[in-house]
């Protein structure tokens, strides 16, 4: 009898999640702007050909160099880069100064030195942006001046744990702001430079053409990489969120029910 009860009571709390957190498989919870989209999920990912289907309409596929490892996301499944040669390229993607970069990542421990998450190469030089995990697990922007701006989050990403990084440059409201978890964590004035005709994205590496510059490559997991090209609100990062855990949430209870009609 109790173990019916128990039955019953999970059943009921997946047919509640599921009205409560609808199950999204695919794309961000917001799409409006929406320019890139790679969920490293096993189904979209094949490491024997070096492809990461973008899910926008697949125009921008990611080359996968190195052999990164596909390992159990935050969403679905990630990819596991090895700090020494893994990485992908998804080439001429962001135009403008209206942007968002979002992404989750996680890390077994907190890198020795500045690692890069993502990089927004210009190939002429002098115009890269980037975002850094650094030692003190704090999230830093790059390059003063010209990309991003110089400044990092006021809370740190903690090892053993997914982290949500949203970066929003928003050209209208002449700020920068960098959330972690959905929440506000770091900001700064004034614009970044427009990636128009200088473009290149990377991820977990500090270049792949600048060889002249010495490679930060990113230890770790990286799950569900999204680009905009505009300034998503602190709602709509919220959301974006909210989304990616509601996703996980149900994820995992509809394993837990697979297991116990086992």
């Amino acid at each position: 009898m109790k173990f019916g009860i128990t039955v019953s009571f999970i059943f009921l709390a997946a047919i509640t999640s599921l009205i409560l957190y609808p199950v999204v498989t695919e794309g961000q919870a917001v799409e409006d702007g929406l320019i890139g989209h790679w969920t490293f999920d096993k189904k979209h990912t094949d490491i024997n050909a070096g492809e990461a289907l973008d899910q926008i309409g697949n125009e921008h596929p990611g080359e996968i160099k190195g052999r990164p490892k596909i390992v159990e996301g935050k969403v679905n499944e990630a990819l596991k880069f090895n700090g020494k040669e893994d990485y992908i390229v998804m080439g001429d993607v962001t135009e403008g100064q209206d942007l968002t970069y979002a992404m989750w990542i996680k890390v077994s421990k907190l890198p020795d030195g500045p690692k890069v998450i993502i990089w927004d190469d210009n190939p002429n030089g002098g115009g890269d942006a980037w975002l850094q995990l650094n030692a003190d697990g704090t999230v830093e922007t790059q390059r003063g001046g010209d990309g991003f701006g110089v400044f990092k989050t006021k809370s740190p990403v903690k090892g053993g744990e997914w982290t949500h990084i949203t970066y929003v440059a928003d050209e209208k409201n002449d700020i920068k702001t960098l959330y972690l978890n959905g929440a506000p964590a770091g900001d700064q004035g004034g614009k970044i430079a427009t990636r128009t005709g200088i473009s290149h994205v990377v991820l977990a590496v500090g270049h792949d053409r600048n060889n002249f510059i010495k490679p930060w490559y990113f230890e770790g997991d990286i799950d569900e990489v999204a680009i905009y090209l505009r300034a998503l609100t602190p709602q709509e990062v919220k959301k974006n969120y909210k989304e990616s855990m509601a996703v996980d949430f149900n994820s995992k209870l509809a394993m837990t029910w697979g297991n116990i009609k086992n």
